[in-house]
């Protein structure tokens, strides 16, 4: 099993680990952008990049399944959202982990 995914299974369960796995996955997200960029990173996350036009583009549009004018319940939608551009974009975070790993040769 590769360092990436051991990291990756190692992490808290629940609540938190579910939201600490999507914060360092969105972390992941723009770091793996930013090495494909710079081209340090050859292969193409297209699934990241088609997620996230999609996603931005639901989250600026005027129209919202639950209107954000309504606190909290608004912002819902939202959430779920910017949580289903990660969990597209999975595959493509855990080759980049991989190749991170690799590269540092951990």
């Amino acid at each position: 099993m590769s360092a990436a995914l051991e990291l990756e299974q190692g992490r808290a369960r629940g609540v938190i680990g579910f939201f600490t796995r999507l914060v360092a996955d969105g972390v992941d997200a723009v770091a793996m952008v930013w090495d494909w960029i710079l081209g340090r990173f050859d292969w193409s996350p297209i699934r990241l990049i088609v997620a996230f036009v999609i996603g931005m583009a639901y989250l600026v549009s005027p129209i919202d399944i639950i209107p954000d004018a309504i606190p909290l319940a608004g912002w819902i939608d939202d959430f779920m959202v910017a949580t289903a551009v990660i969990r597209i974009a999975r595959a493509d975070i855990i080759r980049w982990r991989e190749w991170k790993f690799a590269k540092k040769g951990v």
